[in-house]
């Protein structure tokens, strides 16, 4: 449990995601490889999953930037022109 959480702590360092996202992120790599280790998987259903994948790990990525930026988002609420 102790690796789990230095691997977590690591990835919050690294991107700035929170500890739940980082936690999040953890599970969409793990799932990925899963998904890719699936016997007779076709090339259409590798690039699906990769496709909804990076979707989520672009959501986060949002989040974070939004976050530690959000005057440069036009979506933020701290945004300044609005």
């Amino acid at each position: 449990m102790e690796e789990d959480a230095n691997g977590i702590a690591e990835r919050v360092s690294k991107t700035g995601a929170t500890e739940q996202e980082a936690r999040i992120l953890r599970h969409l790599d793990e799932a990925g490889r899963l998904f890719y280790e699936l016997p007779d998987l076709t090339q259409t259903d590798r690039q699906t999953c990769a496709g909804h994948v990076s979707a989520l790990v672009r959501v986060l990525a949002s989040r974070v930037a939004e976050r530690e930026h959000p005057e440069g988002w036009f979506f933020s609420e701290g945004h300044a022109d609005r």
